[in-house]
């Protein structure tokens, strides 16, 4: 069964369930480390109901066979600040991930910048205490 594995932002196991597409849309904002099939690990902002790598296109409220991963295009990890001028400093990149390729997904709790996470493109825990 693949699955997807949920820590604490401390870097402690939470849970795990079962990598279905029902259960990714509880993945939306975190940070995620995919292990894919072919050894290639990819990192980022999960962004499981976006149907396509251009910002402006919508969103629906189905995933399908694959998600997007977003990082910063414009990010200063010393200092977790958008860098350059207002018009560049929130570009994004978004990978598609094709779920069927994907052997696991391991993925920060409340890790989203939105929720308090530092914004980083790293997969890194960011409490050291027990919360």
């Amino acid at each position: 069964m693949k699955k997807i594995i949920y820590y604490k932002n401390n870097g402690t196991f939470h849970k795990e369930e079962e990598l279905t597409l029902e259960n990714l849309k509880h993945t939306s904002g975190m940070m995620i480390k995919c292990s894919m099939e072919n050894g290639n690990v990819c990192i980022g902002y999960a962004d499981p109901l976006r149907t396509n790598s251009k910002s402006s296109l919508p969103f629906d409220d189905e995933v399908h066979d694959f998600i997007y991963l977003g990082k910063w295009e414009n990010l200063d990890e010393e200092s977790h600040q958008l860098i350059g001028s207002d018009e560049e400093k929130y570009n994004q990149i978004y990978q598609k991930i094709d779920i069927e390729k994907t052997l696991k997904m391991e993925c920060i709790l409340h890790s989203s910048p939105k929720l308090g996470g530092l914004l980083t493109n790293r997969f890194d825990y960011f409490k050291r205490d027990d919360s």
